[in-house]
């Protein structure tokens, strides 16, 4: 069971998110961080929380096997402590398509949004789906001021704001991709972002 003072203590410390303008950048692995020319690929680094108002900024992410494989191998959370061990992520090509993959056993599995709608796994970020679902794009924020946000942050066709809430059965924070302006926060959820690279840097 996950401990009840570290639950309190996260609802506790949320605000809201910052006030930012989304700028969807194309889904080229180039726009992701450390992108190296000579293997077209990105990475490997870690994903993280950031802009969630409370102490899960910049914990990471990692993979909890799916007990539904019919849907995907694995469903990506957050650990709940910082500094814990987890499965680098690098962004690669898979046939025609550049996509964020995870390293599970050794190999590397495509991430993707899953589009099952009206269903609990909406919104969640699968690994190896088996209808692929919708892809992780790269995207960049901006203040009203003009200043950048410091990092690259996960989302998809220009919405990058997450639902976090802390799935019991895994002790992992479960993270769903809100996809319509419309959609609100579930009971037990707060919102923040996803953020692609090293904690410590600011890109």
């Amino acid at each position: 069971m996950f401990p009840l003072v570290l639950t309190l203590a996260a609802v506790a410390t949320v605000g809201a998110i910052p006030d930012v303008t989304v700028v969807p950048k194309e889904n080229t692995c180039s726009n992701w961080p450390f992108y190296r020319q000579t293997s077209s690929v990105a990475g490997p680094w870690s994903l993280f929380a950031d802009s969630t108002g409370t102490d899960m900024d910049g914990n990471k992410a990692t993979y909890i096997t799916m007990s539904d494989t019919s849907v995907a191998s694995g469903w990506v959370g957050i650990t709940p402590q910082a500094g814990a061990a987890v499965p680098q992520v690098q962004c690669q090509a898979f046939g025609s398509a550049e996509m964020l993959a995870m390293n599970v056993d050794g190999q590397y599995q495509p991430l993707s949004v899953s589009e099952h709608i009206y269903h609990e796994y909406d919104g969640l970020a699968l690994v190896q789906t088996v209808a692929r679902g919708a892809p992780i794009e790269p995207h960049w924020h901006y203040y009203a001021n003009g200043t950048r946000q410091d990092g690259t942050f996960l989302g998809w066709d220009n919405f990058t704001t997450w639902a976090y809430r802390l799935d019991q059965q895994s002790s992992m924070y479960r993270i769903r991709l809100l996809t319509d302006s419309a959609q609100t926060l579930d009971d037990g959820e707060f919102a923040g972002f996803v953020r692609a690279g090293d904690p410590s840097l600011p890109d």
